[in-house]
């Protein structure tokens, strides 16, 4: 996988978060949409933690679902701003060191993440009631 010239130069790697590589992937193929497997397989990660980070990119409106398949969202702009943000946060970490620093803290944040189902099990219901136009809001 390459890396940015600027991380080659200081020799540095850093290693990407799951959403960067998910946004990454999904821009480099945004003619096509993917299974959650496909896109675990393409960026070497476990479905689950794809598809919870899938679940977290949706919310935030940078990747669109159907039935089982995602894609990214046609809103370019916004995956721009979120690169930026992700940027700014990677340069962050690596002057000020990791934000969360013990296995308690890493505990304490998933202890606090929703506890929902997987957009995948309810939005086919979704899907046949009618629900089309909830997702197409979340194109934009």
């Amino acid at each position: 996988m390459p890396i940015d010239i600027d991380e080659f130069e200081d020799g540095e790697e850093t290693e990407r978060t799951t959403s960067e590589l998910v946004i990454e992937f999904l821009l480099e193929n945004r003619d096509a949409a993917f299974t959650r497997g496909e896109i675990a397989n393409a960026i070497d990660r476990s479905p689950n933690t794809v598809g919870s980070n899938l679940s977290r990119l949706k919310e935030r409106g940078l990747v669109r679902h159907r039935k089982h398949h995602w894609a990214l969202t046609r809103d370019l702009s916004r995956v721009a701003e979120a690169i930026r943000f992700s940027d700014v946060f990677s340069k962050l970490t690596l002057e000020h060191g990791p934000f969360i620093t013990s296995e308690e803290e890493a505990q304490a944040w998933a202890d606090a993440q929703p506890n929902q189902p997987h957009p995948s099990e309810t939005d086919n219901e979704e899907q046949s009631s009618g629900g089309r136009a909830a997702h197409q809001s979340s194109d934009h």
